[in-house]
């Protein structure tokens, strides 16, 4: 039960964030990013997906590893950041 929920809530974060890129009170990226990690720690194909982004965009793996350290970021965001490290 937990995955159909899952993919249901990642699908919900999508459509918020593409909501919130065409109305100037929301803020979409935020829903985009909510979106990543769901996808990213549920599922294996996720993990793919974003290591392959983080290789092709190494600017995306150095905002990751920078956020990472910020005193703001969630403490998710480690485990986040250990399982889409492109370099392991």
């Amino acid at each position: 039960m937990r995955k159909p929920l899952m993919v249901l809530a990642i699908v919900a974060c999508l459509i918020m964030s593409v909501v919130g890129g065409l109305l100037p009170i929301l803020q979409g990226w935020i829903f985009f990013v909510l979106a990543l990690y769901l996808f990213a720690t549920e599922f294996d194909s996720g993990r793919r997906y974003v290591k392959m982004a983080r290789r092709r965009w190494p600017a995306l793996s150095r905002w990751i590893s920078k956020a990472r350290g910020h005193r703001w970021a969630p403490r998710h965001l480690h485990e986040f950041d250990d399982l889409t490290d492109p370099s392991k």
